[in-house]
């Protein structure tokens, strides 16, 4: 049995103070109800404060080979949060800029690239890419490598663990949430039905089951959105995704390195065409794994080799002269420039308006050149993908994009993703009906400044409860989820006859 290593298991990293902390509660504080309440007071700060006050062994989070997909994962479900909270408060800043004003001037936060700071929509295809360039990335690793056996052993690990890894923690969030309506700590927006405690807690387990069953629907680009937490659309296509992505880098494994790139390639262009989108944004990303792979190889070889001496003496000896090395500066800085434009084309698609896209300059232009099958309400949702897989590559390629999400915020939300994506939805749902009356009576939003204040004075509130919340179901039910998949693995693999 091969577990997948801690460099493809994004969503599964755990501080190492976490740990010296849980061991050492009682040492720190034994006995009396106060220690207690301090013990208890401990547990319930984010990790990353817990680390700083109470553990002597706290080390920085060591960073691996791909940790800037998990601090890009942790940015886009940062940003899916501001979409869904400015959607719901100060609707005005979905519209285009300029237009539909209600009395007020635009914000500049409504001007393309910085509104995708609350563009939740594109995210979501950012995170389809990740997950089918890290689920691809080790397997890929054994094929290049030969090492059919290892390969095996992976794919089978990983297919046993997806369910689990995807679907419990899914599963306690939405029933968390059907709990919370049912006692009128959260308001029932996205409940069907008004009823009690009880019925909200069965009915909870009926939604768990048609989650389930809406992995099925792979064909389906808008299979609605589930009761209590509309953001669980995107897990079961994670999960069929994640199996149709395993089934063809195993299909695929024994072919010649041409033939599987050509192979491979062929099927992203027919999903892509035939309107099986999130399977070409799967396919994309273990696409983008193989170009890595080959890539890294290429740069081993010429490393190792007598070629890399004599491209750095002609970098610093100069012994073929100045033009060689102006050439190679121009070429260097022609495909830095490319992959910036890469970034900067797949930003302007994230700043696509939920709704009047076809009043927005370029937008507009692209709306009316999607390709078919996609018709006007899936339109986005093509450009989403296109857009998605430029913004993933690039962030491949480009070393100071890499070092700005490997710092310490874009790591932690990397962290805590998983959950914050999880969880923002209850949480907005319980505070919004406490604080909404107070700010638009102390506060207002008719005038520009208002709907401003407001905004800030809502994330300043709900920010840090939400950021405590994702980082509680972090540490208490997606690490343990994770280790309850690789045991429940342990104990049901067969043992090997000798």
């Amino acid at each position: 049995m091969v577990y997948e290593e801690k460099l493809h298991l994004l969503w599964d990293s755990e501080p190492n103070c976490i740990q010296t902390i849980e061991t050492n509660k009682c040492k720190l504080y034994p006995g009396s109800w106060k220690k207690a309440s301090l013990r208890i007071f401990q547990w319930i700060l984010p990790s990353f404060i817990q680390c700083q006050l109470f553990s002597s062994t706290s080390k920085p989070q060591k960073l691996h080979q791909t940790s800037y997909l998990d601090g890009l994962r942790g940015v886009a479900s940062f940003i899916v949060f501001m979409g869904h909270y400015t959607e719901e408060n100060i609707g005005w800043f979905c519209e285009p800029y300029g237009l539909y004003e209600d009395g007020a001037a635009s914000s500049p936060l409504q001007l393309p690239f910085v509104r995708v700071l609350y563009s939740a929509r594109p995210m979501v295809h950012i995170f389809f890419v990740i997950s089918g360039l890290v689920l691809a990335y080790k397997p890929l690793t054994y094929i290049h490598s030969q090492q059919l056996l290892a390969l095996e052993n992976c794919l089978s690990s990983s297919i046993f663990r997806r369910a689990i890894r995807l679907f419990l923690p899914s599963f306690i969030a939405l029933i968390f949430t059907a709990l919370a309506v049912g006692s009128n700590l959260s308001d029932s927006r996205y409940s069907y039905f008004d009823g009690n405690f009880f019925y909200h807690f069965f009915n909870a387990l009926n939604v768990c089951w048609k989650l389930m069953g809406a992995s099925w629907a792979i064909d389906l680009l808008d299979n609605g959105h589930p009761e209590y937490n509309p953001a669980l659309w995107s897990i079961p296509v994670e999960f069929s995704q994640s199996l149709i992505l395993f089934i063809t880098i195993l299909g695929l494994s024994r072919c010649t390195s041409i033939v599987r790139l050509g192979l491979h390639s062929f099927i992203l262009w027919y999903c892509l065409r035939s309107g099986h989108l999130f399977t070409a944004e799967f396919l994309g990303g273990s696409l983008i794994a193989e170009f890595i792979l080959i890539q890294d190889y290429s740069l081993s070889i010429l490393q190792e080799g007598p070629l890399f001496d004599t491209i750095s003496s002609v970098q610093t000896e100069d012994l073929f002269g100045k033009k060689t090395s102006y050439r190679f500066k121009i070429k260097q800085n022609l495909i830095h420039l490319f992959w910036i434009m890469n970034i900067v084309c797949g930003l302007f698609i994230a700043s696509w308006t939920n709704e009047h896209f076809d009043e927005v300059w370029g937008i507009s232009f692209l709306s009316r050149n999607t390709p078919e099958p996609y018709d006007i309400r899936n339109g986005a949702k093509f450009w989403f993908c296109i857009g998605a897989l430029q913004i993933v590559i690039a962030c491949t390629q480009l070393s100071w994009l890499k070092n700005i999400l490997n710092m310490a915020i874009p790591q932690y939300l990397g962290s805590i993703s998983f959950p914050l994506y999880l969880t923002h939805n209850l949480c907005l749902r319980i505070l919004e009906p406490i604080f909404i009356p107070i700010f638009e009576k102390v506060i207002g939003k008719t005038s520009f400044w208002e709907r401003h204040l407001f905004w800030i004075a809502g994330l300043l509130i709900y920010f840090p409860v939400i950021i405590m919340i994702s980082d509680l179901f972090w540490r208490m039910v997606d690490i343990p989820s994770v280790k309850f998949a690789h045991w429940l693995e342990s104990k049901s693999e067969a043992k090997k006859i000798s």
